[in-house]
């Protein structure tokens, strides 16, 4: 068994540094039967940590009725987690928000509060012996699966925007020994881990002893207005950021930190791996948002990459209300009642996302040279101002994370901003990029001096100099200094590069640009041309690639979309039989027509019988592919609501080998809404004639770097 801990920068294993990557995943929002192959497709993603939080109200709805059963079953995800080499970190609240009902607090429990019965979120006695219950549920359903017995739950955090977002009691000191009550409740009934966190944005409370998770979004659906955000500074490289932008819609007011940054490591838990859509502000997450967004987290000094979310659900059905979050509850925004997909890398379907591909490389990148990483110090540039704002589009946004001790490290380029347009940029020998970092002392024979060797060991100021690199519009980089390469027998140092960096793997060093190849460069530190140890990717390629279980390498398949069968779509007496999404009963183009829709703006119905292709029933998941004009849409199976979807401009496809491929579903269609803001322009006619059934088809060519391993 390992040894986890952490010092005033770092996670530790062994005493070892890390850097994990950590993605959020609920499994009460996820068919059971599907959590082996999502938490499969989360570690080819290169998550390691699976972040989960245990919504109260999925548990108990009514007091005293306890379900941990199915798709609830706390102790079954655990396992699953186990089979999967995945470690696990509970999110056990008792306040969650997570866009779900009450911010997970049961109704019975609100409904106490409003009769005075009892006082939330604070060391009231009814209260905490409310909450050691629910702690005790978990504990059982945890017994065994903690790391000290054996298991991947690595990490516990209480409570979530405490002191932020909700209530409790108004004195800091008060929220201080509360936070420190529900820890020592969680360890009494067994939840002991090596890690306890908190939320610590927006001056939520982190009391001693735990560590400090911080976050940020590209946008906030939540926000009250329907107008674009200004430029985020998310897109610039802040070490410990402080988005105020997160939960904006339930803060108490107030920013700055409860805790403090130089005694504890800079972590992540809520990179927003996308975003909620909510009824009046259907923001887009592009995937290059959610790409430099966190390369400006990871250069900053970010030493625990944690999204929020990974992997997107559907809510489950509540036995007396649905469990969204709405404002027919007190909050301030109205969501879809089962769809939570997040607009994320792993899709409510299964599905990868553009972002899930971009991320990887990072990922892949951060495993192959954590030991370097994580104790490397930020450095801004010398010789060129910093930013003047987010609004800036001109002026270069970099830093390096240099390793004092082995002294080499990462130079680290964003040049995009959201919905904005960067110019393009060029570091030459004329106008240099510049850094002063400190670096250890040499001795007589040029060896670097350690601490362990000389005690009285001394620093210098050296300058570090880059100078020749382009930079596009939109680019995203992340280049090496003074690698340490090894090449037979012999060590040596990368000392310069303009290529982005992956990783070593079976003893050669990959790199990736989309620089014609002979602009890219390579200078050693012996001056010799080691081409043989080099492989040089696309952009394209490194998103792909992949190191298989046996230490191999490959690529993941491109992903694309194969007919599945045949619909028909009814609509009073009306029938448009769909084939491959381009012809009708008649086997004619339709010309799309806007949906018409009644004075009370009630919505539109229609019966979808589906024909499924048998030879697709048994290769993996079928999808019905809508692309609907209306503002949001719900699908019926024998008279439930099995998923919903808000417009967002996207394609909705919906999962349905979890529903037992129905042969009959009923389509509602809701008007559009004036008022709603969009990022994607939504399609506004009645496209339902583009309906289609499709299965996933994969790319089966093999490529120069490697061979094609299994699908997502």
């Amino acid at each position: 068994m390992h040894s986890y801990s952490y010092n005033q920068n770092y996670l530790t294993c062994d005493g070892k540094p890390i850097l994990p990557v950590m993605g959020e995943f609920h499994f009460s929002r996820y068919p059971k039967e599907e959590w082996e192959q999502a938490l499969l497709n989360m570690k080819r993603g290169g998550v390691e940590i699976v972040a989960t939080y245990v919504f109260w109200i999925h548990h108990e709805e009514k007091r005293g009725e306890w379900d941990f059963t199915e798709n609830r079953c706390l102790r079954d995800f655990l396992a699953c987690c186990q089979k999967a080499g995945l470690m696990v970190w509970l999110r056990i609240g008792p306040w969650a928000h997570g866009e779900c009902r009450n911010g997970g607090f049961p109704d019975w429990l609100v409904a106490m509060e409003k009769e005075g019965a009892v006082k939330l979120r604070e060391n009231d006695e009814k209260y905490l012996a409310l909450v050691d219950e629910f702690y005790s549920r978990i504990g059982e359903q945890a017994a065994g699966f903690m790391y000290k017995d054996g298991g991947p739950v690595i990490g516990i955090q209480i409570e979530n925007e405490y002191g932020h977002c909700c209530g409790g009691p108004s004195e800091q000191s008060d929220r201080m020994a509360h936070m420190c009550t529900l820890k020592k409740m969680a360890q009494d009934v067994g939840l002991v881990t090596p890690y306890y966190s908190a939320t610590g944005w927006g001056g939520a409370c982190v009391p001693e002893g735990f560590l400090a998770v911080l976050g940020g979004y590209v946008d906030a659906p939540w926000a009250e207005h329907t107008h674009e955000l200004e430029a985020s500074e998310n897109f610039l490289f802040k070490p410990f950021h402080d988005d105020t932008n997160i939960g904006s819609d339930l803060a108490n007011g107030g920013s700055s930190f409860t805790f403090d940054i130089n005694k504890v490591p800079y972590l992540t838990a809520e990179l927003g791996g996308g975003l909620q859509v909510t009824a009046h502000r259907r923001t887009y997450p592009y995937a290059k948002d959610i790409e430099a967004q966190t390369v400006c987290m990871l250069g900053a000094g970010a030493n625990l990459i944690g999204y929020y979310m990974y992997h997107g659900g559907v809510n489950p059905d509540g036995k007396y209300s649905t469990l969204q979050e709405s404002k027919a509850t007190g909050y301030n925004n109205d969501l879809p009642v089962k769809s939570y997909d997040f607009q994320t890398c792993l899709r409510e379907n299964g599905l990868p996302s553009e972002s899930f591909y971009k991320l990887r490389k990072y990922h892949t990148f951060i495993k192959s040279v954590e030991n370097i990483l994580a104790p490397a110090k930020v450095y801004l540039p010398s010789n060129i101002p910093e930013p003047k704002s987010a609004e800036d589009m001109e002026t270069l946004r970099t830093c390096l994370r240099y390793n004092e001790e082995l002294d080499c490290g990462f130079l680290f380029i964003n040049n995009h901003q959201r919905k904005r347009h960067m110019t393009k940029k060029r570091v030459t020998a004329d106008m240099p990029l510049e850094f002063c970092v400190r670096r250890r002392n040499e001795d007589c024979c040029g060896n670097k001096v350690c601490a362990s060797d000389n005690q009285n060991v001394t620093e210098q100021d050296v300058d570090i100099i880059f100078n020749n690199i382009n930079i596009a519009s939109d680019a995203v980089l992340v280049i090496p200094y003074n690698l340490p390469v090894k090449t037979g027998t012999a060590e040596l140092r990368l000392t310069h590069t303009n290529a982005s960096y992956l990783g070593c793997f079976g003893g050669k060093y990959y790199f990736y640009s989309d620089e014609p190849e002979s602009d890219v460069y390579f200078e050693w530190s012996d001056n010799a041309d080691h081409a043989d140890i080099v492989r040089l990717l696309t952009t394209h390629d490194a998103e792909h690639f992949i190191v298989n279980d046996d230490g191999t390498v490959g690529m993941l398949p491109d992903i694309h979309f194969e007919k599945a069968g045949e619909i028909s779509v009814t609509e009073k007496g009306h029938v448009r039989k769909c084939i491959s999404g381009d012809d009708n009963v008649d086997g004619k183009p339709e010309k799309s027509a806007a949906c018409v829709y009644n004075a009370k703006n009630k919505p539109k119905e229609y019966e979808l019988n589906l024909e499924y292709d048998e030879k697709k029933l048994f290769s993996g998941d079928i999808f019905l592919e809508l692309e609907f004009g209306g503002d949001r849409a719900e699908l019926y199976a024998d008279g439930k609501l099995i998923d919903d979807w808000f417009s967002n401009g996207e394609l909705w496809r919906v999962a349905l080998k979890r529903y037992g491929y129905p042969e009959k579903l009923v389509l509602k269609l809701y008007p559009f809404d004036d008022k709603v803001y969009y990022d994607l322009k939504p399609k506004k006619e009645c496209r339902l004639n583009e309906t289609k059934l499709v299965h996933v088809r994969c790319d089966s060519e093999s490529s120069k770097n490697g061979e094609i391993t299994s699908m997502i």
